[in-house]
């Protein structure tokens, strides 16, 4: 459900039976659950954060620091190698392909949040 007030875009959503809310501050995204089944609450309780922040006493939470695509790799492999034992090929496979991937630079330097399908 979007609302128009002022220049601001309320919404809040539902996923499963909770409605949650998403909007941004002060060029931040806010998303959090309400926790709540009922639109009209949740409604209320995305006003009360948006004047929380507004007033200064919600505060900027730190987030945590997105890690590069390098950072992820040996991971990823390790999780791969795991959940096939009984195929160890798999595993080579995709340690060749990331190997690979690892060489351009600009994407083994990229922050997870940053890579997309995008030509850019």
């Amino acid at each position: 459900m979007r609302m128009q007030k002022g220049k601001e875009t309320m919404s809040i959503y539902k996923r499963g039976r909770v409605y949650w809310y998403h909007f941004t501050f002060n060029g931040e995204p806010v998303q959090e659950s309400t926790k709540q089944g009922n639109p009209r609450v949740a409604r209320q309780m995305e006003a009360a954060h948006k004047t929380a922040l507004a007033k200064g006493e919600v505060g900027i939470r730190e987030r945590k620091p997105v890690p590069v695509f390098k950072d992820l790799a040996q991971r990823f492999i390790d999780a791969i190698q795991a959940r096939r034992v009984e195929k160890p090929l798999i595993g080579e496979f995709y340690a060749c392909k990331l190997a690979r991937l690892l060489e351009f630079a600009p994407l083994a330097d990229a922050r997870l949040d940053l890579i997309d399908e995008s030509p850019n």
